[in-house]
């Protein structure tokens, strides 16, 4: 069974259309990257698949249940979706550990002394232990988003949403925020990633969708989409790599 199916979602803001009929799967353990130009809806479908946004119709099934329903526990489903975004979204007032400790404490319900442990672990992975007792201020860029990684580790994700996760650091800070999301894609960590980073995302994806203004162009396992892309996703490789 796949972990996601997304099926013939839409969205539209004030009247335009943003996402028109986009429709695909994952299956656990797979990184999907989602490209396309700028407004062609790429956040907007990562904002409604852990219900930041609500789609105007379609379905969202996430291990077969339908996350769209009334009934469904929005905290409890972001939890299990989980999303790392561009600007970090780290609190400025908290230590690297409580940014890490809050959501479980808050969300899982976690003791102290388990958000802790856990907490250090997953910023060891990401090689910020050291980094613990810093408040977001004092680190660069690249660090801020390893720490958001290592945050969105904390809760256990089935799938980690990662929104332009280098769009905001330099080339240094970028290589930094890259190879920790491949040490995740070796140990079969599920993820959906969007991003400019086209040779990365290449690299590091099983599957690619492109998306143009709003729909579904191509969505093909990744050597496959390189290999033989649509015409439309070819002239946008073709831009994105002389710029």
């Amino acid at each position: 069974m796949s972990i996601l199916t997304v099926s013939n979602l839409k969205k539209s803001f004030d009247g335009e259309s943003v996402l028109e009929d986009v429709s695909f799967t994952l299956e656990k353990g797979d990184c999907l990257a989602i490209l396309g130009n700028s407004g062609s809806g790429k956040s907007t479908l990562l904002r409604c698949i852990n219900l930041l946004e609500r789609p105007d119709s379609g379905t969202i099934l996430f291990e077969g249940e339908n996350i769209l329903s009334h009934s469904a526990n929005e905290n409890r489903l972001r939890s299990r979706i989980n999303m790392v975004f561009q600007s970090f979204n780290l609190f400025a007032n908290m230590s690297v550990l409580d940014n890490c400790m809050l959501a479980q404490r808050k969300v899982l319900r976690r003791s102290k002394e388990e958000a802790r442990r856990i907490s250090l672990e997953n910023l060891a992975k990401v090689g910020l232990k050291e980094k613990c007792d810093a408040l977001p201020s004092t680190l660069s860029g690249g660090q801020k988003q390893r720490v958001a990684i290592a945050r969105s580790l904390c809760m256990n994700p089935e799938i980690i949403l990662f929104d332009e996760p280098t769009s905001a650091l330099d080339p240094m800070m970028v290589a930094e925020v890259c190879n920790v999301m491949s040490s995740l894609r070796e140990e079969g960590v599920t993820m959906i990633l969007v991003t400019h980073q086209i040779e990365f995302a290449r690299n590091i994806s099983s599957k690619t969708l492109f998306l143009h203004q709003g729909k579904v162009d191509l969505c093909a396992p990744t050597e496959e989409a390189f290999l033989h892309p649509s015409p439309r996703f070819a002239e946008f490789l073709k831009v994105e790599r002389s710029l």
